[in-house]
């Protein structure tokens, strides 16, 4: 029973913290650090929690993308284009219905690919070995540094501010000092949670203050709500393309949701050419639905079995866990059955659940984006404060935040890849170790005798090689 409070707080959380302007999971799970400690005695019910906010949270982002222009979060900025012209025409509810619908049947669709056959994708991690693992954590730079933002260069110089921040601590070899100026603080490294919570949470709270638009109220609600299923039903193709491309961008480590929403709208104007996008049209509408429920629950995939981030909310997920004792990436969780059945319980329910509320009751969760988003900062600024400053409590806590806040600002606004930066940090000490070790055990003699790093080695240079020279590429960072 309790796995089922478990799951419904964490829909209902996810839910609201979707509809919240430019707030999105990773705000949400942010926020969490503060709580995560109830859940110490009862770590599968975190688990739970956690992938049920994730779910709820990604089909709740569509709201404010179509009600109010502003996205709930980067992966609803797809939605938007075509979402709010529909929301302006009086025809709110025919998109979101459209959206969620096609959100959560995609999400249905790949968490079970995902979930279910999961523990049999942990024998992947058998048949790797060093220099295996070296040259996907490579590959997983060059994925979010070349792929995931036209400014490559500035893309690169974030990844190695990131992998030096992840430097700062103490040397595993020597086991004294580095890079700490000193300041005993900074001893155990910069924590993880401020800087998330700076990068991302903080640069886009600030950004939802700046924006004010608005929408017209929904006539014929029931008549919408079936019309909207109806346009799932006759777009299919675009829906399950959608959710293709959101599978597969979520495998790939680093890139995220917007991605996957933005390539998942591109083939669905290509694919309907003559017709007019921008201005109203419900399949802009459902490509992009299609791709971010599949992105969610493809991601899990990277970051379970090889600790590597799919996206930068699995970043967040990824500290939660360890709060809560799961080592994502070690072979022993492989084995723990009883892990990889909450994360899907939590996922699959939460899908269903926030899909069937969605549907139900639109008319009443679309009066909270009504809601002036200045009442909803404090609030958010307060609980993401709070759990950034539970490492000390200290004054250092706070600058720590503060510090992290404007490097997050300054890399929003001048375009310096944020999952970038958030990846090399979180990968910095496996950069390191394996490094250490594959020049150490390895020869190049060696190495090219192991097909799998050959194969990985020859995709990771086709990915620079694409990501220097093409120029359709995600403008975010």
């Amino acid at each position: 029973m309790t796995e089922i409070y478990a799951l419904v707080a964490g829909t209902l959380y996810g839910l609201l913290i979707g509809i919240i302007p430019s707030a999105g999971a990773t705000t949400g799970l942010v926020a969490l650090f503060g709580f995560i400690s109830y859940f110490a005695n009862e770590p599968y019910l975190g688990v739970i929690f956690c992938m049920a906010v994730v779910a709820a949270s990604t089909t709740g982002d569509t709201y404010t993308g179509v009600l109010l222009g502003i996205p709930g979060a980067n992966s609803a900025a797809a939605t938007m284009v075509d979402g709010f012209p529909l929301a302006q025409k009086g025809q709110a509810t025919y998109a979101i219905t459209a959206a969620v619908t096609t959100s959560t049947v995609n999400g249905l669709l790949w968490g079970t690919l995902t979930f279910a056959l999961l523990p049999w994708y942990t024998n992947l991690i058998m048949i790797l070995g060093i220099p295996e693992l070296w040259a996907f954590t490579i590959l997983a730079l060059a994925t979010v540094g070349f792929v995931s933002s036209r400014w490559w260069i500035r893309s690169i110089i974030a990844i190695t501010v990131g992998i030096g921040l992840g430097f700062v601590g103490t040397d595993p070899v020597t086991n004294a000092d580095r890079y700490t100026l000193g300041w005993e603080y900074l001893g155990d490294g910069i924590q993880l949670m401020p800087l998330v919570a700076g990068l991302f949470a903080v640069p886009e709270l600030v950004d939802g203050l700046k924006r004010r638009l608005s929408t017209s109220d929904s006539t014929d609600q029931f008549g919408q709500t079936i019309q909207g299923i109806r346009a799932v039903w006759t777009s299919k193709w675009d829906a399950l393309r959608g959710g293709f491309i959101g599978a597969f961008i979520g495998l790939l480590p680093g890139l995220g949701g917007a991605m996957a929403d933005w390539m998942a709208y591109g083939s669905t104007v290509a694919a309907h050419s003559n017709e007019e996008f921008g201005k109203g049209n419900i399949k802009g509408v459902i490509g992009p639905e299609g791709a971010n429920n599949a992105q969610k629950a493809t991601s899990m995939i990277p970051t379970v079995l090889f600790g590597i981030p799919g996206a930068p909310f699995a970043a967040v997920i990824m500290a939660l866990f360890m709060y809560l004792g799961f080592e994502l990436g070690t072979p022993d969780l492989a084995y723990d059955n009883r892990f990889f059945d909450s994360l899907t319980f939590g996922f699959m329910w939460a899908t269903v659940l926030v899909g069937i509320f969605c549907v139900l009751f639109t008319r009443y969760i679309s009066a909270i984006t009504r809601v002036p988003y200045k009442y909803y900062f404090p609030l958010l600024l307060v609980f993401i404060t709070w759990a950034c400053v539970q490492y000390t409590g200290g004054w250092e806590d706070y600058f720590m935040l503060a510090v992290c806040s404007l490097l997050g600002i300054l890399c929003k606004r001048y375009k310096f890849s944020r999952p970038g930066l958030v990846i090399g940090f979180i990968l910095a000490e496996r950069v390191e170790a394996l490094t250490l070790q594959i020049t150490k055990l390895y020869s190049i003699e060696t190495l090219i005798t192991r097909p799998i790093f050959v194969i990985l080695a020859i995709v990771t240079t086709g990915v620079f090689a694409w990501g220097i020279t093409s120029k359709r590429r995600l403008d975010y960072a």
